[in-house]
């Protein structure tokens, strides 16, 4: 990114006036104040800008907005790698076909889908204007927030099933419109998946585990992309619905109102229609890996299906087909996707990385596997390994044969 925000400055001047068109053109005396954020890794070129004007009627009241730019990545290389052409597409799409009906999401203030480099996505600043915010942990989460996400995506699901239901036309024509720019053949992920698959059997072997269920495991996670990713997320009716198919707690905000804790989701790039089970399994083995057991999945489980029924009634929804027991099953299909996730990414998440991810993205797929499945050593291989297990007790390797 560049780290000169005057750079922007001919292009924010123009881009300003369309914002406000969107906002309340009875507005004048248009001023903003843009910053660029240096304390996280952004894939796209992020900007925060504080928008103030005068209003039309004489009136002494100021408009104050506040809001965040997102434009493609100026590296062609990652452009290429990460498909933002058709991440920018995305969430263009979430908004505009799905995100504008629900308050619950950041508003959005105005949209242009120009690829390569000109595209630009401008949401509400919901840290500055609604209070919500990041929290400290990125692993090992505290239980209480823990459940107000898995009741916010409950809602969530809910939503995009009432909507199959009761405006499938508009539904499908949205899920004809998603463009996969992360689970293909031939991508780099492919690549790193299948380096860091076998990661949690290796440490099983040297903890002198049954040969015989390492040998089947090894076999099945040398293509775990193939064989697990790939097959996870094909929808299958009826628990098929709008996944945003990137949730992790970097992605959740959190405030709390009158006593109770609130969740909101951000960043719907990667949004897909699949099982929830994609959502679920990809939250819970990241960063609730150590806790993950039997009773633990039964009990989340349970408090998102809870969320989920009631919102499903509330929108008059029969909530039948989408029962308990159904998703137990669905899970037990479909949970080591979010394994696979962990097994190249739960050290980043746990911060035991060397190298930075802009490093990590110019490195050869392969590398960068090989970097990814030694990150954080024995302590991550040993909660890989255990998390393995405890998924195996649930029941998410009946299915390998």
């Amino acid at each position: 990114m560049c780290e000169d925000v005057n750079n922007y400055r001919t292009w924010l001047d123009s881009l300003i006036d369309k914002i406000i068109k969107n906002v309340d053109e009875g507005l004048k005396d248009v001023r903003y104040e843009a910053s660029i954020p240096t304390d996280s890794f952004f894939l796209s070129e992020m900007l925060f800008l504080n928008i103030t004007a005068n209003f039309n009627n004489g009136s002494e009241k100021k408009k104050s907005i506040n809001v965040v730019v997102k434009k493609p990545p100026s590296s062609a290389c990652i452009r290429e790698m990460a498909r933002t052409d058709d991440q920018f597409h995305n969430e263009i799409l979430f908004y505009q076909k799905y995100g504008k009906m629900y308050p619950e999401f950041p508003r959005c203030f105005y949209t242009e889908e120009k690829p390569p480099t000109d595209s630009v996505i401008v949401l509400e600043n919901v840290v500055v204007q609604r209070g919500y915010h990041v929290i400290k942990w990125k692993y090992d989460i505290p239980l209480e927030y823990t459940l107000a996400a898995l009741r916010e995506i409950g809602r969530f699901h809910a939503k995009a099933y009432a909507m199959k239901e009761q405006h499938s036309d508009e539904f499908f024509d949205m899920v004809r419109n998603i463009k996969e720019s992360r689970y293909y053949p031939g991508s780099n992920l492919q690549v790193i998946i299948n380096v860091t698959g076998t990661r949690s059997v290796e440490y099983l072997r040297k903890q002198g585990y049954d040969e015989h269920i390492c040998d089947k495991l090894e076999a099945e996670f040398q293509h775990m992309y193939e064989n697990i990713i790939l097959k996870a997320i094909e929808p299958e009716e009826p628990f098929a619905t709008l996944c945003h198919g990137d949730w992790t707690i970097n992605n959740t905000l959190f405030k709390r109102e009158n006593g109770e804790l609130k969740a909101m989701f951000i960043d719907f790039a990667l949004m897909r229609f699949g099982s929830p089970v994609l959502d679920l399994s990809t939250f819970l083995c990241l960063h609730c890996a150590k806790e993950i057991s039997k009773d633990m999945l039964d009990n989340v489980l349970k408090v998102y299906h809870d969320s989920l029924r009631k919102c499903l009634i509330e929108n008059g929804v029969d909530c039948e087909k989408y029962s308990y027991e159904g998703l137990y099953e669905d899970f037990k299909k479909r949970g080591l996707f979010g394994f696979s996730i962990a097994t190249f990414f739960l050290g980043i998440q746990m911060g035991k990385n060397t190298k930075q991810p802009e490093e990590l993205t110019d490195m050869d797929p392969y590398d960068s596997g090989m970097e990814l499945r030694s990150v954080g050593g024995d302590e991550v291989s040993e909660i890989l390994a255990n998390m393995l297990l405890k998924l195996k007790d649930f029941g998410c390797l009946d299915h390998i044969p």
